[in-house]
C-alpha cells in the first residue's frame, strides 16, 4: 500500500477516501504525516518526519501524547509533574512548535505553546511530527516543527462502538468510549475520554497532586450528490482540573515544591467546518475552511480572587490546488498549491494582578510547489508572506529535495528554509503592575535552517536506517528583561544529529531505536534549559500465542540536560546540569475474545528517581491493569 504525506488542513478531506465507501474516488492510501498544502507520498517526501500510529499507542500502553513523543528523534519532552509538559523540537522553544488536531491549531494565543498534559490518546489515529522549519506551509510559530494529530473516524459502513477502562493505585484511571457510523457517502464519529493521574512529584512525604481530563471529539463528513463536493466538520471539547504545589525558596531541589496545593481549571474548544470541490475534470481542487479555538484557564477558581487567562483564534483558509501535468489534482506528480488565509487572535486577562483585552489580525498568502520526477528526484518549494497589523510583517520560505540513487536502497535528502515566530500576545500586550509590561515594539523571531539526511533500507525491506544532521540559527530571540520582553542581539545556534533504526528481526520480534545529539546555546552563550545533549530510546515488540498476545518494552536514556535552579533565592539562580537517568516501561495485551482484550503496563519498572526539571520528580513505579472492548 502506498503511503502519503498530507497537510493538516487537507487531512480531513482526504482521510475518508481510504474507506472506499461507495464513491468512486481516488484512494491516496495511508496518510502518515502533514507535509504540504496537499498530499505527498511518503516515499517522495523530502524532509524529516516521524509517525506514531494507533497500533503503537495501544501496544506500548501510552496514555498521554507526551509519552508517545519521548522516543522520537530530535524531540525533547520535559514535564513538571503530571500537570505541565513542554515539548521542544531540535532545541527550539516550546512556542516554536505548532500543534494541530485535525488540522486546527490548538496552541494558546496567549502563551504561544500547548500543554500536552491535557491530551489523552485513546481517540488518536496518528501523531505526526515534522522536524525543521515549517513556516512556509503553516505560518509563524512553526519554526522548529509541527505536531499534527489525527483523530479516529469510521473506516467501514455500519455501526461500530467500544471502549476501555484501565486502573492503578491512588484512584488513577483511564476510561474511554466511542461510537462510529459509516454511511454510503460519509461518516459520523463520537468519542469520550476521561483520565485521572494522582501522584507525588515533589519531595517524599508530600501529598499527591492530581490531574483530571475529560476530552470529547465529534466529527463527520459526507459527499453532496455526485458532483465531487464534500463537506465536513470536526469539534473537540476539553475540560481539565488539576492541583499543583506552591513553591518556596530553598537550598535544595527537595524544598522547592511546598504546600498548600493550588488549583487550576482549563476549558478549551476547537473545531472546523470545511467544503471541498473539484472542477475542470478534477484538475483543479478547491478547499474552504473556517476554524477556531477558544481557551480559558482559571487559577484558584474556588477563591474570592480567581485569575482568568483567556485567548481565542478564528481562521479562514482557502486552498487552491492546480495540476500541472494533466492528472487529477489529488494525485498529480506536478502540482501548485496556493493558500489565502485570514486570522484573528485575542486575549482577555482578569486577575488581582493584571487585566487587559487585546486583539491582532493576520492576512497571509502561501504558495507550495510539489514535484515528483521519474529520475528519482523529488522537490518541494514554498514561500509565505504574512501581513500582521501590529508589528513587522514576516516572510518565510523553504526549499527541499531528495534523490534516490538508481539501483540502490539509498535515498539522499536536504532542505534549507527560513521560518518565523510571532511574539506571544502576553509578550506583546501583557500587563502585571510592578512585574511585567508587554512590549508592542517586538519583532518576530527569525531563523535560517538546513538539514542533510540519508535513508537506507536493508535486509530485503525488513530494516531501515536514517541519519540526519541539522543546524538552526535564530535571530531576534525574545526574552524577558527586567519587567518587559525584548529582542536579544546576537544569534542563537541549535545544531545536532538524529539517528533512527527499525528492524523486523523475524515474524515475532521487532526492534526500534533512536538517538539524538543536540548542541545549542542562547545568544548570550548560556546553555538551553530542559533540552538534553544526548537522548537514546530503544523499543522491542514481540507477539506470541498465535499473535493473540503482544508485549513491548522500551528504554529511555537522557544525559546532558540543564535547568535553572529556581528553588534558590532570586537572583542567585544558576543554570546547572541535571543528573542523567534511564527509565524502562513494559506493556502487554492479550486478546481474550474477538471483541475483548486484557491490557497491562508498568511505568518506571526499576523505580528510577529522576527529574526533567529541578524540583520536579518523575512518576514512581506504577502498575496498570485494564480491559477494552470493540464491536
Amino acid at each position: 500500500m502506498k503511503k502519503h504525506i498530507l497537510s493538516g488542513s487537507s487531512a480531513l478531506a482526504l482521510v475518508f477516501a481510504q474507506t472506499a465507501l461507495a464513491q468512486e474516488y481516488t484512494d491516496l492510501g495511508e496518510i502518515i504525516v502533514s507535509g504540504g498544502l496537499t498530499g505527498i507520498e511518503a516515499e517522495n517526501f523530502t524532509r524529516s518526519y516521524s509517525v506514531v500510529t494507533a497500533d503503537e499507542i495501544r501496544e506500548r500502553g501510552i496514555m498521554r501524547v507526551q509519552d508517545a513523543l519521548r522516543a522520537l528523534p530530535g524531540v525533547s519532552v520535559a514535564s513538571t509533574g503530571s500537570t505541565i509538559t513542554g515539548v521542544f523540537i531540535r532545541g527550539g522553544e516550546s512556542n516554536h512548535v505548532k500543534v494541530l488536531v485535525d488540522g486546527v491549531e490548538i496552541n494558546s494565543a496567549l502563551q504561544g505553546s500547548f500543554n500536552f498534559s491535557s491530551m489523552p490518546v485513546a481517540n488518536i489515529e496518528k501523531i505526526e511530527v515534522l522536524r525543521g522549519p515549517q513556516s512556509a506551509i503553516y505560518g509563524t510559530s512553526a519554526m522548529s516543527g509541527v505536531i499534527a494529530i489525527t483523530t479516529k473516524r469510521a473506516s467501514k459502513q455500519g455501526l461500530s462502538y467500544g471502549g476501555s477502562l484501565e486502573a492503578a493505585k491512588d484512584d488513577q484511571y483511564n476510561a474511554n468510549l466511542y461510537v462510529r457510523q459509516g454511511f454510503d457517502t460519509g461518516q459520523l464519529s463520537f468519542s469520550l475520554e476521561q483520565n485521572r493521574e494522582d501522584y507525588n512529584y515533589a519531595a517524599p512525604g508530600m501529598p499527591n497532586a492530581d490531574n483530571e481530563v475529560r476530552n470529547i471529539n465529534l466529527s463527520g463528513d459526507t459527499y453532496l450528490g455526485d458532483g465531487g463536493v464534500r463537506i465536513g466538520f470536526t469539534f473537540r471539547d476539553l475540560d481539565q482540573d488539576y492541583t499543583y504545589y506552591s513553591t518556596a525558596v530553598s537550598q535544595t531541589p527537595d524544598g522547592y515544591l511546598a504546600l498548600p496545593l493550588k488549583e487550576t481549571h482549563i476549558e478549551q474548544q476547537s473545531g472546523a467546518i470545511w467544503l471541498e470541490a473539484e472542477t475542470r475534470d478534477d484538475l483543479w481542487l478547491h478547499r474552504f475552511e473556517l476554524s477556531g479555538m477558544d481557551q480559558e484557564s482559571v487559577s484558584d477558581p474556588n477563591t474570592a480572587t480567581p485569575s482568568k487567562y483567556a485567548s481565542d483564534r478564528q481562521s479562514f483558509k482557502y486552498t487552491s490546488t492546480f495540476s500541472l501535468d494533466g492528472q487529477a489534482a489529488r494525485s498529480s506528480n506536478q502540482k501548485l498549491n496556493v493558500r489565502l488565509e485570514a486570522q484573528t487572535e485575542s486575549m482577555d486577562i482578569s486577575s488581582p494582578w493584571s487585566e487587559g483585552t487585546q486583539e491582532r489580525n493576520t492576512r497571509a498568502i502561501a504558495i507550495d510547489y510539489q514535484g515528483i520526477f521519474s529520475n528519482g528526484v523529488d522537490v518541494q518549494a514554498g514561500i509565505r508572506y504574512d501581513d500582521i497589523d501590529v508589528f513587522e510583517n514576516p516572510f518565510s520560505w523553504n526549499l527541499s529535495a531528495a534523490y534516490r540513487i538508481p539501483g540502490t536502497d539509498l535515498r539522499l535528502r536536504g532542505s534549507l528554509g527560513q521560518a518565523t515566530v510571532n511574539p506571544t500576545m502576553y509578550e506583546q500586550f501583557g500587563y502585571s503592575p510592578g512585574q511585567f509590561v508587554g512590549n508592542p515594539d517586538l519583532k518576530p523571531e527569525e531563523s535560517l535552517s538546513f538539514e542533510l539526511g540519508a535513508d537506507w533500507t536493508f535486509a530485503d525491506g525488513r530494516g531501515m536506517l536514517g541519519v540526519t544532521i541539522y543546524r538552526n540559527e535564530i535571530d531576534d530571540m525574545i526574552s524577558s528583561a527586567g519587567m518587559t520582553a525584548v529582542n536579544l542581539t546576537g544569534t542563537s545556534v541549535r545544531q545536532g544529529l538524529e539517528v533512527t533504526g527499525d528492524w523486523t528481526v523475524n515474524d515475532w520480534l521487532d526492534l526500534k531505536a533512536s538517538y539524538s545529539y543536540g548542541d545549542g546555546e542562547d545568544p548570550t552563550g548560556a546553555p538551553l534549559v530542559r533540552r538534553p545533549e544526548h537522548e537514546f530510546a530503544l523499543q522491542a515488540r514481540t507477539s506470541f500465542l498465535n499473535d493473540r498476545a503482544v508485549a513491548t518494552a522500551e528504554l529511555r536514556y537522557v544525559n546532558g540536560s540543564y535547568d535553572t535552579e529556581w528553588f534558590r533565592p532570586w537572583p542567585n539562580n544558576p543554570t546547572t546540569k541535571l543528573p542523567s537517568f534511564t527509565v524502562v516501561n513494559l506493556a502487554g495485551q492479550y486478546e481474550l475474545t474477538e471483541n475483548l482484550m486484557l491490557t497491562g503496563r508498568i511505568i518506571n519498572l526499576f523505580d528510577e528517581e529522576y527529574s526533567e526539571a529541578w524540583g520536579y520528580y518523575g512518576q514512581e513505579r506504577t502498575a496498570y491493569l485494564g480491559i477494552s472492548a470493540s464491536f
